[in-house]
């Protein structure tokens, strides 16, 4: 696929992911939004106190991608009311956003157009990441966690990403050293497990000068 027809085609489905979570984003009750909040470390004497806008996107992705056990998560309801037509470009998003797992994973190699080849660093997969932003700054070997969903030829961040470091992976490590699941993939889809990275990234200040662009902004 020529460049700028990829880039088209990668704004096109990442214009439905943004819908789709900010939808779901605003029908969590403010209550629940304090909640998870408070599994991160960002409230205070009962109010909230993130230190930059990057970090509140750590809340939202528990908001829209997680939820207790028993209640249904904020994407799952909104797929349900949205009844997207089958084999739609809308519901193939709909769906990749609702699969999508957290990922641990490292920049591979050098960056080509808004792409970056990278590892899944637990799961031991390679795959393609687009996201223009990054791929302008990430250079390789550097780490990172965020939840990716697949859109077939790449996949795409669902909002938070979080640059680790060795203090992140340690602060998370001693963190999730009591969990106790029946695989390393139980484990990765605990929503505690996203939570102990949050954590550790707030605690560590790994998102300190952290800002976030949409697709073809200056």
């Amino acid at each position: 696929m020529e460049t700028e027809a990829l880039l088209s085609r990668y704004r096109e489905l990442r214009g439905f992911v943004t819908e789709y979570q900010t939808v779901a984003m605003n029908s969590v009750p403010a209550s629940a939004m304090m909640e998870y909040a408070k599994r991160i470390g960002l409230v205070q004497a009962g109010m909230l106190h993130p230190s930059s806008p990057a970090e509140m996107t750590l809340v939202f992705d528990l908001a829209v991608h997680t939820a207790p056990e028993g209640r249904s998560r904020a994407i799952d309801r909104i797929a349900k009311q949205r009844k997207l037509p089958p084999d739609s470009l809308e519901s193939m998003v709909m769906q990749a956003l609702q699969n999508a797992l957290f990922t641990v994973w490292r920049v591979e190699g050098p960056r080509e157009t808004a792409g970056i080849p990278a590892q899944d660093v637990l799961r031991k997969q390679s795959f393609w990441l687009m996201d223009e932003w990054l791929a302008k700054s990430a250079k390789p070997g550097e780490r990172f966690v965020a939840r990716l969903a697949d859109l077939g030829e790449y996949r795409v961040s669902c909002g938070a990403i979080v640059p680790v470091n060795d203090d992140v992976f340690q602060l998370a490590a001693a963190d999730t050293r009591t969990f106790q699941a029946a695989n390393t993939e139980a484990i990765l889809r605990d929503r505690r497990f996203a939570e102990a990275f949050y954590r550790a990234a707030i605690k560590g200040g790994a998102m300190r000068g952290v800002a976030f662009r949409v697709p073809g902004e200056a």
